[in-house]
Formats: C-alpha cells, sequence, structure tokens
C-alpha cells in the first residue's frame, strides 16, 4: 500500500470516527427538488404556470405543482441540541439555495431559519422561548405548496402557554429596520382546543404597525379546524380576513399596503394519507386589495396517485384558478399533469420520489394578456426528484 493511499485511509477513517462520535448531538435534515425539463421562463419559452395573482400566500394559484416547477430548490438544516444549568437548548440553522432552471447554482443562496429555543426554567419548566429568524407553525397544502398561515420572520416569542388542553404562543417580529419604514409584527397563537370527536380548532391572530412616511397599521385574524375521519381523511378548513399592513397569512402584507387593504379568503383541504390510493384536494375563494382595486379569486384542484407495487405509483393532478380584478375580465389557467413514479413506499408522503412527467396548460385570452402570453396554450414533460430526509 503506497504512502497516499495509506494516508487516505487514516483521514476518512478519523473523518468517520468523528461522524459517528458528533451523530448523537449534531442532527442534519433538509429537503431537495431538481430534475432536467423544459425550463424557458418567458413568453412562449415559459414551461411553468400559476394562477395566484396577488393572493400573498406562495403556491401555484390552486392548479398544483406536480410537472410545475422550474426551479432547482434546497434547503438543509444543522440542528444542535444541549442542555447547561438544567435548561434545554436547541440551536437551529437552515440554509437554502434557489435556481430557475435545472442547473444547480448560486443564483440565489441564503438563510431561511437562525434561532435558538430554550425551555426547562424553574419559574415556567413547560414553557419555551425562542429568538431569531424562524418559520412561524406555518400551516402547510403540500398540493399546491400553498401555505394559508405563515408567520415566518425574525423576532423572539414563547411557546406552549397551558390554556387548558390548548397551548399558546406568543410572538413579536421585525421587518426593515434598515428602510425608512421599519414594520412591528405581533402574533398570538392558539392551537389544540378540542371542539367535537376527532376535531380541533386553531386561533390565530395578528397585529402590525409600520413607521415612517406613509406607514400604515393592520389586524387580521385566522380560524383553522381539523377533522379527522371525513370520508376516510382529514378535513382542514381556514376562515380568514386581514386588513392594512396585515396579511391573510398572519404576516406582514407586501410592501406599500394602504390602510383601506383588505383581504379575506376561505381555504379547504381534504387529505387522504395512507395506503396504495392516496391524495389530496383544495379549494380556496376569496377577494384582496384595497377599496378601488379588489381582486376576486378562486381555485379548485387535487391529486390523486394510485400505488400499483410498493415503488410504483401513477399519480395524476388536475386544477383550476381564476383571478378576476375589480372593472376587468376573469384570467383563467387549468393545469393537468400526469406522472409515472419511483418511489419508496405507497404512502403519501414516502419519500424520496423520482417523477416522469407530462404536463398541459391552457388558459384564456385575459390570462394571456396579463401575463404576456402569445399563445393560449403549452405542453411540457420533464423529470422530478422531490426528497426530504
Amino acid at each position: 500500500m503506497n504512502k497516499k493511499l495509506a494516508a487516505s485511509i487514516r483521514t476518512a477513517s478519523a473523518v468517520a470516527m468523528f461522524a459517528c462520535g458528533a451523530a448523537h448531538a449534531l442532527d442534519w435534515n433538509g429537503y431537495l427538488r431538481a430534475g432536467p425539463g423544459e425550463k424557458g421562463s418567458t413568453g412562449d419559452r415559459q414551461s411553468c404556470f400559476s394562477a395566484q395573482g396577488g393572493d400573498n400566500t406562495f403556491g401555484h394559484g390552486g392548479v398544483g405543482r406536480l410537472g410545475n416547477e422550474c426551479e432547482t430548490y434546497g434547503e438543509f438544516t444543522l440542528s444542535q441540541g444541549g442542555k447547561a444549568g438544567g435548561i434545554d437548548f436547541k440551536t437551529i440553522l437552515m440554509t437554502n439555495f434557489y435556481r430557475p432552471g435545472s442547473d444547480i447554482g448560486a443564483e440565489k443562496l441564503g438563510v431561511n431559519q437562525a434561532w435558538v429555543q430554550a425551555s426547562g426554567f424553574d419559574f415556567a419548566p413547560d414553557v419555551s422561548f425562542w429568538a431569531g429568524k424562524r418559520f412561524g407553525n406555518r400551516a402547510f397544502v403540500y398540493f399546491d405548496d400553498y401555505f394559508p398561515i405563515n408567520m415566518t420572520g425574525t423576532g423572539a416569542g414563547v411557546d406552549g402557554i397551558k390554556i387548558g388542553d390548548a397551548a399558546l404562543g406568543l410572538a413579536v417580529f421585525r421587518d426593515g429596520d434598515d428602510t425608512p419604514n421599519p414594520g412591528t409584527r405581533l402574533n398570538a397563537d392558539l392551537g389544540g382546543i378540542n371542539t367535537n370527536p376527532g376535531g380541533k380548532l386553531r386561533i390565530t391572530g395578528v397585529a402590525t404597525s409600520f413607521s415612517g412616511p406613509g406607514g400604515s397599521s393592520g389586524a387580521g385574524l385566522s380560524l383553522q379546524h381539523d377533522q379527522a375521519g371525513v370520508l376516510g381523511g382529514v378535513n382542514t378548513l381556514w376562515l380568514q380576513y386581514a386588513k392594512g399592513s396585515a396579511e391573510a397569512n398572519m404576516n406582514f402584507a407586501p410592501g406599500n399596503s394602504t390602510s383601506d387593504r383588505k383581504a379575506w379568503r376561505i381555504v379547504e383541504s381534504m387529505l387522504w394519507g395512507k395506503g396504495p390510493l392516496t391524495g389530496q384536494l383544495m379549494l380556496r375563494y376569496g377577494q384582496y386589495g384595497p377599496d378601488n382595486a379588489r381582486v376576486d379569486f378562486s381555485s379548485i384542484g387535487g391529486r390523486v396517485a394510485y400505488a400499483f407495487t410498493r415503488n410504483f405509483k401513477l399519480q395524476a393532478e388536475l386544477g383550476t384558478g381564476v383571478n378576476k380584478p375589480e372593472g376587468g375580465a376573469s384570467q383563467r389557467l387549468t393545469k393537468f399533469t400526469v406522472a409515472p413514479t419511483l418511489t419508496t413506499g405507497p404512502d403519501w408522503l414516502d419519500r424520496p420520489e423520482l417523477r416522469l412527467y407530462v404536463s398541459r396548460f391552457d388558459w384564456n385570452g385575459a390570462y394571456a394578456a396579463a401575463n404576456a402570453q402569445k399563445r393560449t396554450s403549452k405542453t411540457a414533460a420533464g423529470v422530478q426528484v422531490e426528497i426530504w430526509f
């Protein structure tokens, strides 16, 4: 054995022993979606479409994400837990990268989360305190990558204040400290309220205030009800309202929102997550905007998957979404996707999945005019891998 090879083996062994020794303390997990396909971004080359409009909650406007994600995206989390002075603490760091095409590169590198939580204090042993940048107990509809509640931000707060069977979280967030119009946001989140057999209620509130020239305040309220045992699945219903500089997702509204801006919506999701036949449906209906420029929006769509074997399933997704600006025509987009899929199991959340997809998009003339499209349909194909761990 030559000296270079021996040195390499010793180095690899040392790294392996270090990793094994540290594995109990340092956790690593993440998410990735990537794959080759038709990735054009504008005009007739565009291959992914959204009916989202200005409903500021991510997603694809209810038409679905399957075969409709023309980007490479990953986020990876390192977390370190420990104990000091009888206090349990944990530090979380999540980095991410994004590129609007097939190639993995440095189009956008960022930090999604960087925060510390601690619990076990003698005056409140069951309560958790935190500070930093974090995802704020988001609510998520996977089918469309849609977040009805998204309190992400930089702030500080407390979770787990017991009120009967329920738990209350309180938080304060800041935004734009380096701008002329910094904002402050207060969130209260009461979850786990038993309402009926198999049913729980979550009540979330937001209050916002921006200082400086043109700054405005805002407030909002969200009611979320989860019901198990509906047609063999789980039903979730959101009723949400916000005004001014607050958004219906319980975060800040888009920049320069005036006091007469209002947003309300009804969102309902059904999920069947176990067994060979799985799927998710979502319905959205609502309105947003100032008094003189309201936009009505609606969508209905879903995905169904059937596992023919443990490692092969066929998925299909259909969705249609409409945006109607005040005084304007309805902008309609419809998508249908079929995707033979290799998977590690039959359940809805079994990952990784490797998909071959074909998507068909159709839209009307009003959508084409609003989105700089010269045609009214598009067919796209590609391969995508999705994994979380």
